[in-house]
């Protein structure tokens, strides 16, 4: 039986015309959805709460709290009991150390019993049938708060609402013909009368059960959520009831959830009462009261509950953007980014499942009126085109009053690319640094200075503000980023400001005006929580033998960072003094940030070169095949049987977890070429912009660069700091004519691993070609002119090299999607990985690095 038929049953027994009024029983699947919490989840929510009353001085509402901050002040604790699968085991030890004195716990386990995801869809159903009068007696099981908050939110509608048994005794205002009213079977945790202890759930108030017994006996009974397993429940109540009631006359009707079965109490409460006794399939009580109240809309005045308006106090990032679905996101960079976010976090990766869980918990997707809805903070981070909602949310750059450009797109994107900018030599030039006898080369500003400020501005701008995030270069003098957003009121508070709001930075003294932001940048490693960052941009600057500014403009509510390069020598824009210097290094190395963590094998019941010709093995998308008799895929094992259906070995087929498969050299070998398959794949798309695969080699993995037309080729893209940038990936090196010969960039490439992480190492060659600029040269002509060539690399040279490669690879990208059919999360980070590395005078990193720039 499905849960349409189902509604279908309860729809009649619920109509205005039916002649007897439902009651329902009530258990704890019916506030589950609510987020009324279990053990682990208790812990959760009591650590979050404790940490914003009694670590933040009640500054921040619990609900702002990130992640981040609880669950790293958690695990420092020296009772806590440390492992995901351990959480629920840290309960008591909460109770205990965290929740003092006595009235402080009182309040904090009664506040757990209250729904912190908002009342269910299901419980407001509900409210709405009983304003509808189409049932007004509900009995539960349960302590929290659902049911007479759903049924609260209506009371103007629906008048006084009956509470029985809040505590022994307490059946006063029990009534058969209530409008409304609520039975607690258990008690109320309010009155402490929860009755929970096994001694506690034998039986109920026989006076209680007494007054129930006749309107039973005169109503159909609908059970939703409630599993059967309290004897108080099912034979004090049901089963000693059911000859009271002459077998339930009017009906049992017991929802069990789709793939569930029945506790065996409710087995035998079957048996007891016959065919008086009805199983009804339902996919959840939310699911099941929302379907059922849109079948009875006709029956009365269909009331919807009240929209509950944004709170003032809710933060701008967390509030919801209605027009915004879950497609408008990049699944991709969500992945690439939460993967991060979890290593940080010592939590298990983030998976395409599990990717909506980690949104929920925290806060970027939301429920609204029955549906999943983006947060604001959600949507700047991960939206494809975030300016669509926020049209301002963009940053507007300038170097000397020109070359103005406009950095768009999601929070991630507009920080990779700023990155890039400012470490351009526009922005950022090199200076002559003189030291006591001799001089360097260094970078007029420290280039994490530069970062820090710009993630200061993503962060914490004001983006409820339409007015424009400005960064605006002055060659020879300063970089002002000026933001909309003044200081908040408490960091005012504590600091000194002159008359045109100049200001020093303290340590720690800071505010998050985004948390949720602010919790993904700090879990991708780009921010630090410890409120240091202005003052470490002023270290550094003094370091650097620079100078900086913040102004904190309340009037215009605008906050702007000015920093300011070392004195110029003599008056030269390009001669200054300073100290010490930082390399990046950039490393040949593309990372996995996502691969599915089972991989189908498929055996086949003959060898591959034998298999027959009408198998669709299209629609198997990218697989590989080993020792001609097993096809491994990352596809799920079912659809990868029904492609080659009765050439397939079902029972020798499996499906193995990839940790499983890393452990056994050969394995891994297998695993690396069905990657390796899947990255070529990718690289045959780029076929039309002239790359091609090297073909007929048993050693290398390499593609290159065919001329246009028997011609060069020239490749024209854009960066974050220039547009239509011009690459001749193809160009004439020989005269014309039959003895004309090219020089083709390409790269090889291989599948590996760098400290346990997978991914693909690129190395960029030429290929030198005939006249026809496509067919290599003789083997013994290439190598003398790549010896030729090599003389004229630089490390700049491999270092731009690589930045064109992954912008190819990538087109201008976060990350590549390698899936292709049937894979959702094979994905390619879009950069190469950086390093960035303090050196020291003598001995440093440099002297160690054969490479520096491109290792």
């Amino acid at each position: 039986m499905s849960q349409q038929e189902s509604v279908r049953i309860l729809t009649r027994i619920f109509r205005a015309t039916s002649g007897a009024r439902p009651v329902l029983l009530l258990g704890a699947g019916a506030s589950f959805s609510s987020g009324v919490p279990t053990a682990a989840e208790s812990v959760k929510r009591l650590a979050k709460r404790v940490y914003a009353e009694q670590v933040l001085g009640g500054a921040v509402p619990p609900e702002q709290v990130r992640l981040t901050e609880w669950q790293t002040w958690l695990h420092d604790q020296l009772w806590y009991l440390k492992g995901d699968d351990r959480l629920a085991e840290n309960f008591p030890l909460v109770v205990q150390h965290l929740l003092k004195p006595a009235e402080y716990r009182k309040q904090l386990l009664l506040d757990l019993i209250h729904p912190t995801n908002g009342i269910g869809k299901g419980y407001r159903r509900l409210a709405e049938l009983v304003v509808k009068g189409l049932v007004s007696t509900i009995l539960t099981t349960n302590f929290d708060t659902c049911l007479p908050a759903a049924l609260g939110a209506l009371r103007h509608h629906i008048g006084h609402i009956a509470e029985v048994n809040r505590q022994s005794g307490d059946l006063n205002e029990f009534s058969l013909y209530a409008r409304a009213q609520i039975v607690w079977l258990h008690g109320r945790a309010e009155q402490y009368s929860d009755k929970n202890l096994v001694e506690e759930v034998q039986q109920l108030d026989p006076e209680l059960v007494g007054k129930l017994t006749p309107l039973l006996a005169d109503s159909p009974l609908v059970v939703i959520g409630y599993r059967g397993s309290e004897p108080s429940i099912m034979e004090h109540l049901l089963r000693d009831g059911a000859a009271q009631t002459n077998k339930f006359k009017n009906g049992v009707y017991w929802c069990v959830r789709k793939g569930e079965t029945l506790h065996p109490n409710v087995e035998a409460f079957q048996r007891q009462i016959g065919s008086n006794f009805e199983a009804l399939e339902i996919d959840g009580f939310d699911e099941l009261l929302d379907q059922l109240s849109r079948g009875l809309k006709s029956e009365d005045r269909y009331l919807h509950a009240a929209a509950k308006g944004a709170s003032a106090s809710v933060a701008f990032d967390d509030q919801p953007v209605a027009d915004v679905a879950v497609a408008d996101l990049d699944h991709d960079l969500m992945i690439a980014t939460l993967k991060e976010y979890c290593e940080k976090l010592g939590r298990p990766p983030v998976t395409t499942n599990t990717l909506p869980g980690l949104l929920r918990e925290q806060g970027l997707l939301i429920q609204r009126e029955g549906k999943e809805v983006p947060t604001t903070g959600c949507v700047l981070l991960f939206a494809r085109d975030p300016q669509r909602w926020f049209p301002h949310a963009v940053i507007s750059t300038s170097i000397g009053g020109k070359k103005r450009r406009v950095f768009d797109g999601n929070l991630i994107t507009q920080h990779r690319n700023l990155i890039e900018w400012l470490g351009e030599k526009d922005a950022n030039p090199v200076l002559k640094m003189k030291k006591r006898t001799t001089h360097d080369e260094r970078p007029a500003y420290p280039e994490r200075a530069l970062v820090e400020l710009l993630v200061n501005m993503l962060v914490h701008r004001d983006y409820g503000r339409s007015d424009p995030a400005l960064i605006t270069v002055s060659p020879g003098e300063n970089v002002r980023f000026s933001n909309p957003g003044g200081l908040p009121d408490s960091v005012v508070a504590q600091l000194e400001l002159d008359d045109g709001g100049r200001f020093k930075p303290r340590a720690e003294v800071s505010a998050l005006r985004n948390r949720a932001l602010c919790d993904i940048f700090f879990g991708i490693r780009a921010m630090e929580r410890a409120g240091t960052g202005l003052v470490d941009v002023e270290h550094m600057l003094t370091d650097h033998g620079g100078e900086t500014e913040f102004i904190n403009d309340a009037p215009g509510e605008r906050f702007t960072a000015v920093v300011r390069q070392p004195i110029a020598s003599a008056g030269s824009k390009s001669v200054a003094r300073d100290e010490r210097p930082t390399e990046v290094y950039v490393l040949n190395f593309i990372p996995f940030v996502s691969i599915p963590d089972t991989i189908s094998v498929a055996r086949l019941t003959g060898p591959w070169r034998n298999r027959p010709t009408h198998l669709p093995i299209d629609e198997a998308g990218t697989f590989t095949v080993q020792g001609d008799q097993y096809v491994w895929s990352f596809a799920p094992l079912p659809m990868l049987l029904a492609v080659f259906g009765g050439y397939a070995d079902k029972n020798a087929s499996r499906a193995w977890r990839r940790s499983e498969i890393e452990t056994d050299p050969d394995r891994r070998r297998v695993l690396s070429w069905l990657l390796r398959k899947h990255f070529e794949r990718h690289l045959r798309n780029f076929a039309l912009r002239g790359l091609i695969l090297e073909e007929g080699k048993n050693r290398g993995r390499r593609a290159f660069f065919e001329g246009n037309s028997g011609g060069a080729r020239c490749y024209v893209y854009d960066s974050p700091a220039r547009k239509n940038i011009q690459r001749w990936v193809v160009k004439q090196r020989g005269p014309d004519g039959y003895k004309a010969w090219f020089e083709n960039e390409g790269f090889g490439y291989e599948v590996t691993q760098m400290d346990g992480i997978w991914g693909i190492r690129i190395k960029p060659f030429y290929m030198f070609t005939g006249r026809d600029a496509k067919k290599p040269l003789p083997s013994f002509a290439r190598t003398a002119k790549a010896t030729r060539r090599i003389k004229l690399d630089r490390n700049q040279n491999v270092d731009n090299d690589l930045t064109f490669w992954g912008r190819f690879l990538s087109q201008g990208a976060q990350t590549i999607n390698l899936g292709q059919q049937h894979v959702d999360d094979l994905i390619l980070g879009g950069t190469f990985v950086s390093v960035e590395v303090i050196e020291e005078e003598s001995g440093g990193a440099a002297d160690q690095c054969p490479n520096p720039k491109a290792a």
